[in-house]
């Protein structure tokens, strides 16, 4: 069914906006008209055409916070739960839903449900908002006649992955202020203050130290144009950079690249294998087949060295190995999560083993983040005050030794 975009005048002449699905131009001035608006405005909306004849506007243009469809799984679970039939629910959640993204999306669902399609169904249509994760747990719901309690598990784990995003973010919050408020000043004393120094240190003719030689030749050349020749380098790396990790053999190289890195590198494989854990546990526990769901949380983990080790071992799953032994020789997995997979595997209980260590590895990466940002901070500040103490050393220095001299 078309959506139209409108723009009408309530009965208290006051300007309103917005969106509707309805069969025409004509019946949505109908509808609008019975709600007491005066269209000024109607257009159908062109999103859908926009999508297809330009799919990076979906990620540019498009988005829709996670937040958002955390807050949509768990307001349907709840509605359905409460006894709610679908089709309400989905209306109910539409009047409330604020992004217009989110709500076109969910205004299409409505239609194909009425229609006679699936949720798991409608939902799939919508792969940028909804995960494939979503049309999978819900269809097995469906079957099991238990979705309204996969859509609250779904909610939980969007609401997990965003707790351990913000804190991420909120651990390089501080060290990114702190570089930007490193660089205002770099850039005001480099620009402003240096150069009124060496005008009088010219009018002068004297001596300079080295350490004041090499600052006033850097401000000079952050004034100058020899500034871009930097600028040009670095840009031209990272564009080198970006196409290089476009390619599979690239982006494969910089990853292994990545784990090594000491702290980072530990902090990148825990994060990894604590959202492959909690995804995997997730869609386990909803009854997804095993090989089904791990086919889907390689496209969650999104990692090209450990989608390569999840296919190898559901090719060997497929022949009939167990999930330890698939994934014996994986440079990600490490020894004790094989053993707590064994255990799971011993009890019959693997989606509760897993989720279990997603636990453990999710509060390892919230200590390690808390421990890398404590360290980060103390060397931020040495590092703002160490420039900025050898800046003005290099200023002191020359005054200082010009007072020794006045002083013979």
């Amino acid at each position: 069914m078309p959506i139209y975009r409108y723009t009408a005048l309530n009965k208290k002449g006051k300007e309103e906006k917005g969106i509707l699905d309805a069969g025409s131009a004509v019946l949505a001035r109908k509808m609008l008209r019975a709600k007491g608006l005066f269209v000024r405005n109607l257009v159908q909306d062109q999103e859908k055409r926009e999508r297809e004849l330009l799919p990076f506007l979906s990620k540019l243009v498009y988005r829709v916070p996670r937040r958002d469809v955390a807050l949509f799984a768990r307001q349907l679970g709840t509605l359905l739960d409460a006894g709610l039939p679908l089709d309400r629910s989905l209306n109910n959640i539409i009047d409330q839903t604020e992004n217009e993204f989110l709500k076109k999306a969910l205004i299409a669902t409505r239609a194909d449900v009425v229609e006679g399609d699936s949720l798991s169904t409608a939902l799939s249509r919508h792969p940028a908002i909804f995960p494939q994760i979503y049309s999978n747990l819900i269809s097995v719901g469906e079957k099991t006649g238990t979705y309204e309690k996969a859509l609250l598990r779904l909610a939980d784990l969007e609401e997990a992955n965003l707790n351990m995003k913000s804190k991420v973010q909120a651990a390089l919050f501080y060290p990114i202020i702190m570089l930007a408020l490193l660089g205002a000043i770099m850039v005001f004393l480099m620009g402003v203050v240096v150069p009124q120094i060496e005008r009088l240190f010219d009018e002068m003719d004297m001596e300079l130290p080295f350490i004041t030689e090499a600052v006033l030749a850097f401000s000079n050349m952050m004034s100058s144009a020899w500034i871009l020749v930097p600028i040009t380098l670095m840009s031209g790396i990272t564009i080198a950079i970006n196409r290089y990790y476009a390619t599979p053999e690239g982006r494969r190289r910089i990853e292994e690249l990545l784990l090594r890195i000491p702290l980072v590198g530990g902090l990148l494989q825990k994060s990894i294998l604590a959202r492959f854990s909690r995804n995997l546990g997730v869609m386990l526990e909803n009854r997804v087949p095993l090989i089904t769901s791990l086919q889907v949380v390689s496209k969650v983990v999104n990692h090209s060295i450990f989608n390569s080790e999840i296919d190898r071992a559901i090719d060997k799953i497929k022949e009939g190995s167990r999930i330890t032994d698939a994934f014996r020789d994986s440079v990600i997995m490490n020894q004790m999560i094989l053993g707590m997979l064994s255990a799971g595997e011993a009890s019959d209980n693997i989606p509760g083993m897993v989720n279990k260590i997603a636990d453990i590895l999710e509060e390892d990466v919230n200590s390690a983040i808390q421990k890398f940002s404590t360290l980060l901070e103390p060397m931020m500040i040495i590092l703002m005050g160490g420039l900025i103490a050898l800046i003005m050393m290099a200023i002191l220095l020359p005054i200082s030794d010009l007072q020794k001299n006045m002083q013979f």
